[in-house]
Formats: structure tokens, sequence, C-alpha cells
């Protein structure tokens, strides 16, 4: 196996992926004029890193409560 130079980073598949989708939706975002637009795509690139770094998005706490929970019924 060969050893990393400085600079580099070894990275599994899913690591790879995560970090593509968010350099996607950055690029996304600069190539946007409309503000609502940029926006959702800066929230898409934090949930891609959040996922890459094991925080909790906002989606999952949701997810996880209206699984624990009738609201509403």
């Amino acid at each position: 196996q060969a050893m990393l130079k400085p600079g580099e980073a070894a990275l599994n598949v899913r690591q790879a992926r995560l970090i593509e989708a968010a350099g996607h939706a950055l690029a996304d975002a600069q190539s946007q004029r409309d503000p609502l637009i940029v926006a959702e795509d800066l929230r898409s690139a934090r949930v891609a890193f959040d996922s890459l770094l094991g925080r909790t998005t906002t989606e999952d706490m949701l997810d996880t409560l209206f699984g624990r929970f009738c609201i509403g019924k």
C-alpha cells in the first residue's frame, strides 16, 4: 500500500461520494442568481458535510420524532 503524501487523504467510497455531492452543491450555488436556490444548494452541501462528519441532520431528527410518536391523530 502506498504512503500518503502531505495534503492527501484516504477516502472510502461513501466519503468520496459525500464530498463529491457537497462539491456539486457548492458549484451549483455559485452559478445561481436566485437567493432561494442558492440557499437550497448550500443546505444540500451542509447535509452532505454533516453526513460525512457523522452529525445528525434536521431531517434525521424529524424522521426519528415522527417515527416514534403519532402526532396529529
